[in-house]
């Protein structure tokens, strides 16, 4: 068969292309008005790096559980990813925290350990409860927790919470995965990589996992970076579609806004819509929706999550 002219080519490839995103922007639209209209969907809050220094930014934290508990009702689960508390001996902020998350409107709630915690993992123990590692089931997705783990700016995953990390993703190939971290993978290509106290250290263990297993999402805190910078949140084609987002960070900083992330999981839908929401302006941020495909379609009777610790 005669090959096309390159022209005749290229004007193909951005028909074909125009026609995907269409595609994928009317499935989008559907999403959004199902999930507006139905109860057949499971949201999570997905926030991280709260630490207030001082009372006024203490303050940020109470607008964003405030716009939550006001304005969007409907999440079962809230997924912590870190930095809760800014100094090791602020039993204060761990009771002040506690009390506002009773008064989110929230049920279950899921923290890790960041580097802020991890300058003292006893009194991180003694508030939240959690272990060091664990999982959550939803249904059919499958959330992995692992806290960070030693007093140092990057990232420290022990080797025993690797091993148990790989085999759940490798023993849970037939669920929805989500990682759930306080520093940023490597490889994720995400902004915060380019400084290396954002990132875990030795990230090329998870990334060999990664080029033969699926992971759907990872989700990842520390960087304090806002959320309309490019590269916070990232597809790897090379490792089996996996979306890295930076939910980074609910304490106002410089250029930032009180920001977290809304993701919403539709029953029996192979997409999740993750949202960007500004706490302060009480809305979702313009332009910052990820609309990202699952390796299988959300199944959930609408059984309580459950801890599945190793």
């Amino acid at each position: 068969m005669k090959k096309l002219p390159r022209h005749f080519r290229h004007c193909l490839y951005i028909a074909i292309a125009i026609a995907i995103l269409g595609c994928t922007h009317q499935e989008k639209q559907k999403f959004i008005s199902s999930s507006a209209t139905q109860r057949e969907h499971l949201k999570i809050w997905a926030h991280s790096d709260i630490q207030p220094r001082n009372r006024d930014e203490g303050s940020n934290y109470e607008k964003a559980i405030e716009d939550i508990s006001r304005n969007v009702r409907d999440i079962t689960i809230a997924i912590v990813a870190g930095d809760i508390v800014q100094r090791r001996h602020a039993s204060h902020t761990y009771e002040w925290f506690l009390k506002l998350r009773n008064q989110a409107g929230i049920r279950y709630w899921y923290e890790i350990a960041g580097n802020h915690e991890a300058k003292n993992l006893a009194k991180y123990h003694k508030y939240i409860r959690k272990p060091l590692y664990y999982s959550v089931r939803v249904g059919n997705i499958i959330l992995l927790f692992l806290s960070d783990e030693i007093d140092s700016p990057p990232t420290e995953i022990s080797e025993e919470a690797f091993r148990w990390w790989r085999k759940k993703v490798i023993t849970n190939q037939h669920n929805i995965i989500i990682t759930v971290t306080h520093g940023l993978l490597q490889q994720s290509n995400l902004l915060g990589t380019t400084l290396s106290k954002m990132l875990i250290r030795d990230s090329e263990r998870f990334v060999e996992v990664l080029k033969k297993h699926r992971v759907d999402i990872w989700i990842s805190g520390h960087t304090h970076l806002p959320h309309y910078l490019p590269g916070k949140s990232m597809v790897s084609d090379e490792l089996h579609g996996i979306l890295f987002i930076d939910v980074s960070a609910i304490r106002m900083d410089l250029f930032t806004g009180i920001e977290s992330r809304i993701l919403t999981f539709m029953k029996n839908s192979r997409h999740v819509l993750i949202q960007s929401r500004n706490h302060e302006k009480q809305q979702y941020n313009n332009g910052l929706d990820v609309f990202h495909q699952l390796s299988h379609p959300f199944i959930w009777d609408g059984t309580p999550p459950e801890i599945t610790h190793p």
